[in-house]
């Protein structure tokens, strides 16, 4: 049982090192997730039958198209650096992207004692995403190109997957249902960036990228599954450790060669992303 709470974390955290691991054009990548994050959104309409009105439609479908947007940059980014160095800089930033939109817009941290532990939180964050993305190569060159168009690449998919799970929120969208028609504006925005690259596109690694959508839609589904048992702050803190499972599985699946500095760099910034995101879970 202990094992299924920690499903949504390992598919997220996974879900970009067996992309990697396909060696595929990030158009490739995107459209291989998004077929079987379809496939799954259209098991659960018949099966589950969840009930559908008109706002949830449309708002779930733009959340979905805001998701290729940040899915496609993300994988953009894998081609520039390293799965375990680029994770913690995402995954830490949309967690305090989606923290800052929740306490603005929906007043979720109240009280003095909130901030405090809140704020203590993101620091802490923050310090483990530069421990973490330490890379003495890559600190010595920071002027090259692929350094910043990679970090510019991270910050923009952030902002977009930020929105893509805060505009449901917005709409007091929630549940199951969201699923089906997220999975719609997935696809279709996955075939826009399709249209843009079409002459990168291959079949074989779209096929090669099936699993990583079925990584991604169990994920997703079984966090829905979750909330119920364990509500939806404990929920969500469980699958943000999701960035442990992307630095290690980064390292071991993708070779990350690390000197033994950097690695205890690694080790200390994931227990600082842990601890940071355990006080930011405590709060919600």
């Amino acid at each position: 049982m202990y094992l299924f709470y920690f499903l949504p974390a390992l598919g997220w955290g996974l879900m970009p090192v067996i992309a990697s691991l396909t060696k595929a054009k990030p158009i490739n990548q995107l459209l291989g997730t998004t077929m079987m994050a379809l496939v799954c959104g259209t098991l659960i309409l018949f099966f589950v039958q969840p009930e559908l009105n008109r706002t949830i439609v449309v708002v779930t479908f733009l959340s979905g198209c805001l998701w290729s947007i940040g899915q496609y940059l993300q994988f953009r980014s894998f081609q520039l650096m390293a799965v375990s160095e680029a994770m913690p800089i995402s995954n830490g930033s949309q967690l305090i992207g989606t923290t800052l939109v929740a306490v603005v817009f929906f007043q979720e941290w109240q009280g003095v004692s909130a901030f405090i532990i809140g704020g203590s939180g993101i620091i802490l964050i923050l310090l483990g995403i530069v421990c973490t993305s330490f890379n003495k190569r890559q600190y010595q060159q920071k002027a090259t190109g692929d350094f910043k168009k990679a970090l510019f690449y991270l910050l923009l998919s952030s902002s977009a997957l930020v929105f893509y799970v805060t505009l449901p929120k917005l709409f007091s969208i929630s549940g199951i249902a969201v699923i089906f028609p997220q999975s719609i504006g997935m696809f279709i925005g996955s075939l826009f960036f399709a249209w843009i690259e079409k002459e990168q596109i291959d079949p074989i690694d779209i096929i090669k990228n099936w699993p990583t959508g079925i990584f991604w839609s169990v994920a997703n589904i079984s966090l829905f599954l979750i909330i119920p048992l364990l509500g939806v702050a404990k929920s969500f803190t469980f699958s943000q450790l999701a960035v442990l499972v992307s630095i290690f599985g980064g390292l071991y699946f993708l070779k990350g060669k690390k000197n033994i500095n950097e690695l205890r760099l690694i080790i200390l910034g994931s227990v600082l992303i842990t601890l940071g995101i355990l006080l930011v879970g405590a709060i919600k």
